[in-house]
Formats: structure tokens, C-alpha cells, sequence
């Protein structure tokens, strides 16, 4: 069975840019983002792409070493989008007068 492709822990991200730039919160403010961008960008994986590469700058790596989840290994971000087309067509019997029941 294929494991879940296993990226840096939330924690061991805010403690690394802890450690080089100091609090996530003026971080934030100077790379041009809102107080709590950082945090928000670690914990939600919808919140902003541009941010998340700009995190991975900070910690000189590449996103999908720091999220291989929210990565292809080419780069490229993982569609968050539902695919809702159905897989299937209803069966015109089923609806009467083409109104649902």
C-alpha cells in the first residue's frame, strides 16, 4: 500500500523560521503579507500558493519538500478543487417530465 507522501512537520516549519528571522507574526508583515499569514499558511492548505512558495524560500527549499502533499514533484500545486462532474448519466425514466421527483 502507497504511504502519504510525509513533508515537514507544522511545527518543525515555525521552529526553523523561529530560528533564522524570529517571530512568524513580523515575518509575515515584512515579506508583505498580513500579521498572521505564516500561521495561517502552515495550518490551511487553501489559504495562498504565492505564500506557501514564499515560505519555502525562507526555509531555502523547494514547497513540495516542505508540503509533498500540496505538490507535484514537478512544482506544480495540487488542484484543491473537487472534481463534481458526475460519472454518470440519470436515466430519463427516472424523472417525470424531466423535473426531479
Amino acid at each position: 500500500m502507497a504511504r502519504k507522501p510525509c513533508g515537514m512537520h507544522p511545527e518543525d516549519i515555525k521552529a526553523e523560521i523561529r530560528k533564522r528571522y524570529g517571530s512568524l507574526s513580523s515575518v509575515s508583515e515584512q515579506i508583505g503579507m498580513g500579521k498572521n499569514a505564516i500561521s495561517n499558511i502552515i495550518s490551511r492548505p487553501d489559504y495562498s500558493i504565492a505564500g506557501e512558495k514564499k515560505v519555502a524560500e525562507l526555509l531555502e527549499r523547494e514547497p513540495y519538500d516542505v508540503w509533498p502533499d500540496r505538490y507535484h514533484a514537478d512544482g506544480s500545486p495540487v488542484s484543491r478543487v473537487a472534481d463534481r462532474t458526475p460519472t454518470r448519466k440519470v436515466p430519463a425514466d427516472l424523472r417525470a417530465k424531466g423535473a426531479a421527483a
